[in-house]
């Protein structure tokens, strides 16, 4: 099926292995097997997926404690629906209305979406799915808008791309290694252009095109198929808000995605882009913070953040395998 994601067929639940050659960009092979209950434009389904820590970009989420980014999982829901309805070019984020994210998705877990996906009137899917872990525990709710690679219209905000202004320079590339808990490959900030700290960052990713997200891609693919995973520019912006937050002195133990709300994408990213991430922290509560922000491609904003909310956790609560965890 032209542009899907198949089965992953040899390994269990089936499907080639990941380094198998693939006919869109995507950051690894988020699904292990579908099951589906009802089609149509109606669509119901379980998805399936284990945690691997050998999986691509795994090895540097986090070093020591494999956990699943919560981005996967909406990769995980693009990759699938886009197998089911046999869309001739790969479905991508248009919005994600909703997310929560519940508890840790740590290396050996399998996760269990339950997925409902509902054609509309403009040719895009509205997803909504609950997951859990094979333990029975809720780890995620989600409501996302799938389209083709043109649908999505985003309001310029005002005054254009937001330059860094003159000012203290911000965290160099060693600081953000000493304070990121990710490392390469999925470490996807590459410089701190701006710095207001406990207010404001602009940070800059440059998307090559030797990332892992392109590896294995077949040979003869058009240039839509090198469009930069709309998840992983979500991530990317995900890490210069922890980068900013933690310029607070709020944020103890682990950080991790609790929630995204509104985040609207349009346009393609493709190899040789500079994306600038603006953050901005518009509340800080307990161990939570609360970011909006947008995302440029030059002078095309290809990105809006309406919040994400990042929850500091203990190590304990989040890595299952230490003694007297739950």
């Amino acid at each position: 099926m032209t542009g899907a994601l198949p089965p992953r067929a040899g390994r269990p639940g089936g499907g080639p292995p990941h380094h198998d050659r693939h006919t869109f960009a995507t950051p690894l092979r988020a699904v292990d097997r579908i099951e589906v209950l009802s089609d149509g434009s109606d669509l119901r389904f379980l998805l399936y997926k284990t945690v691997n820590p050998e999986d691509p970009y795994m090895v540097g989420h986090f070093p020591g404690l494999t956990l699943l980014p919560a981005v996967f999982v909406l990769e995980a829901l693009r990759q699938a629906t886009t197998t089911l309805v046999g869309a001739d070019e790969p479905l991508n984020l248009v919005e994600v209305r909703s997310g929560r994210w519940l508890a840790p998705m740590q290396g050996g877990d399998e996760i269990r979406l339950d997925v409902a996906a509902k054609a509309t009137d403009d040719g895009r899917w509205l997803v909504t799915a609950d997951g859990t872990r094979h333990d029975g525990t809720p780890v995620a709710a989600v409501k996302a808008v799938l389209g083709d690679r043109d649908a999505g219209e985003l309001p310029t905000p005002a005054g254009g791309p937001l330059l860094p202004a003159p000012g203290p320079s911000g965290p160099d590339y060693t600081e953000i290694l000493d304070r990121l808990p990710v490392r390469h490959p999925m470490l996807l900030v590459d410089r701190v252009e701006a710095f207001d700290p406990g207010r404001r960052i602009t940070t800059v990713k440059a998307v090559s095109g030797s990332e892992p997200c392109y590896q294995g891609m077949a040979d003869g693919l058009p240039l839509s198929r090198y469009m930069y995973p709309r998840a992983l520019i979500l991530e990317s912006f995900g890490q210069s808000s922890v980068l900013l937050w933690l310029s607070t002195d709020t944020a103890e133990g682990v950080p991790v995605a609790a929630a995204f709300r509104d985040c609207r994408f349009t346009g393609e990213v493709r190899p040789g882009a500079v994306l600038r991430h603006v953050a901005r922290i518009d509340r800080l509560m307990s161990n939570n913070v609360f970011v909006s922000g947008q995302t440029w491609d030059g002078d095309r904003c290809v990105m809006t953040v309406g919040a994400l909310i990042g929850s500091s956790r203990p190590r304990e609560k989040v890595d299952r395998t230490m003694a007297g965890a739950p």
